[in-house]
């Protein structure tokens, strides 16, 4: 990739939000923040339509759904619809659950990796191999 790699980060939790983004902006990444599944929707269909798409997209599992109401699993909503909207975007789930069951329901519908959230080496070792970086 010839320019910095574009993220989408999406989470409700705003703290976390913010911190990821701090992260990955100090690691050389362009980063977008959307604290839910409709504003992540327009937001990549947005950049969509704008020619310049996000590389990457890193999404909660446990955040409001499409209708606003809190859901353990609203973020494989929003997965599957980014894979039809753009079956090429890599999309990361991160979650609070070490849970090996959501881990491969997740990669099963279409994510390219999973992790728990705090683990910050992890997750950039996880973020370059999904987008062919050296680390």
């Amino acid at each position: 990739m010839d320019a910095e790699p574009r993220i989408l980060v999406v989470d409700d939790e705003e703290n976390l939000l913010r911190s990821v983004e701090k992260t990955l902006f100090r690691e050389g990444f362009e980063v977008e923040t959307a604290e839910g599944n409709v504003a992540a929707y327009e937001l990549v269909q947005e950049a969509m339509v704008a020619g310049h798409p996000f590389d990457l997209v890193i999404l909660d599992l446990n955040m409001p759904n499409f209708e606003g109401k809190e859901s353990k699993y609203a973020g494989l909503e929003l997965l599957e619809r980014l894979k039809i909207f753009s079956p090429k975007t890599p999309v990361i789930v991160n979650s609070a659950w070490d849970e090996v069951e959501t881990a491969k329901t997740c990669l099963n519908k279409g994510a390219a990796d999973y992790f728990v959230k705090g683990r910050t080496e992890e997750m950039l070792q996880k973020i370059r191999a999904v987008l062919g970086l050296l680390a």
